[in-house]
């Protein structure tokens, strides 16, 4: 058992100075006092006086398996290590492939999901990657929904000039295909949708709910935070029906300079607040394209320049611009890491939210920097006073 002790809860709404009791991997008792004289076996306490206690991360987005390549073999990013994830508080993901399903493959990603939760994190997957046909490991999206414990939806790219193309009947196919293998499997059935720069934006997404009856709630689009007033009015009107719109994490935050005044990125705590402008801050998720690569294009998009790759540490940089520079409230700023993920992927009362029986999945932080100092996942103390007690096979 695990005594978390004098921390201020966020749930992630405010609870106050209270006592948290872990058993299993659940958690079982919250109390504004617990003696863990008066608790039976053995026992170890986590003092967090002057501290808070919040829910672990659930980021949605994720290259387990590494991404990139678009610039040789030699710009493909490594596997993400176990490391990576708690570190940085990250104790649910969702795995995925992006542009490169040749040197990456479905049933890889499947490995790498699978060890990650023998690891001691939770981690799902999406099957499929940019391209439709999407590739799957039993032979269609349904199935792979239907078969495979951690598929929980699709992954797939559009408004992107590498691809693919489609028209609206392959969309809504596709869709149907994905709301049926889930009301079987009784799952999610999400599609995440990798929205490029070109201009047509969300224009497909808006033709199959208009004319084909697919429902909006389906689609996750990701990387919707750019500076094009066309996707964002798109993404916010899709949220305004429904959809639950995905923001990529940036690993720093612009400053206002000219230089920056030129990028086509808007950071994901100043997208959030538009959309709380619009009374839509709960219709917004944050992640982190960790293990993704992060090219450097020329001026046409024709070369690659440089190469980036994506972490978990976005995450708390946009956490802390969200409280500290924009002043929206911790309970308030944590829920596009916590309950509304775990609304999307079929996770409420079990992940996002610290309440009894849900799963022991816990962040201490340092209420002055949000810094992570303890880590439990699955009822595993990961992290104590800022040392990694538990890493991945092989570190």
């Amino acid at each position: 058992m695990i005594l978390i002790r004098n921390g201020a809860l966020f749930a992630p709404e405010s609870l106050g100075k209270k006592d948290l009791l872990i058993g299993g991997n659940q958690i079982i008792a919250i109390e504004e006092t617990i003696d863990p004289k008066r608790v039976p076996g053995e026992i170890r306490v986590i003092d967090a006086l002057g501290m808070v206690v919040v829910p672990g991360f659930i980021d949605g987005h994720q290259h387990f398996t590494g991404g990139g390549g678009e610039g040789g073999f030699h710009t493909r990013t490594p596997e993400m290590q176990l490391s990576m994830n708690i570190a940085n508080g990250v104790t649910t993901a969702v795995g995925l492939l992006g542009t490169d399903s040749l040197t990456r493959t479905v049933e890889s990603l499947y490995a790498k999901t699978r060890a990650f939760n023998a690891e001691g994190m939770t981690a799902y997957m999406l099957t499929g990657s940019y391209w439709l046909p999407s590739p799957t490991v039993c032979g269609t999206v349904g199935r792979d929904l239907v078969y495979l414990d951690p598929v929980i939806g699709v992954k797939l790219a559009m408004a992107d000039q590498r691809g693919p193309h489609f028209d609206a009947h392959d969309l809504a196919r596709l869709a149907s295909d994905v709301r049926v293998a889930a009301l079987v499997a009784d799952k999610p059935g999400i599609i995440t949708v990798h929205v490029g720069v070109n201009p047509d934006a969300l224009d497909l997404i808006f033709e199959v709910v208009e004319h084909h009856a697919v429902r909006p709630d389906i689609f996750i689009p990701t990387h919707i935070n750019r500076k094009n007033s066309k996707a964002t009015d798109q993404a916010l009107a899709l949220a305004e029906r429904g959809t639950v719109i995905d923001a990529t994490c940036m690993a720093t935050i612009p400053v206002d300079d000219p230089e920056n005044q030129s990028s086509e990125k808007l950071c994901a705590a100043d997208f959030s607040v538009i959309a709380d402008e619009h009374r839509l801050f709960d219709q917004v998720t944050f992640s982190s394209d960790a293990g993704g690569s992060l090219p450097i294009w020329n001026k046409d998009r024709s070369r690659i320049l440089g190469m980036g790759i994506g972490t978990p540490e976005s995450l708390l940089v946009e956490l802390r611009h969200l409280v500290k520079t924009r002043g929206m409230a911790l309970e308030r700023a944590l829920k596009p890491l916590t309950t509304t993920p775990a609304r999307i992927y079929g996770l409420t009362g079990k992940k996002g939210a610290i309440q009894v029986n849900a799963h022991a999945d816990i962040l201490v932080l340092d209420p002055d920097d949000l810094g992570i100092r303890d880590v439990v996942a699955k009822g595993q103390i990961m992290m104590n006073n800022g040392k990694l007690e538990k890493k991945g096979y092989f570190e």
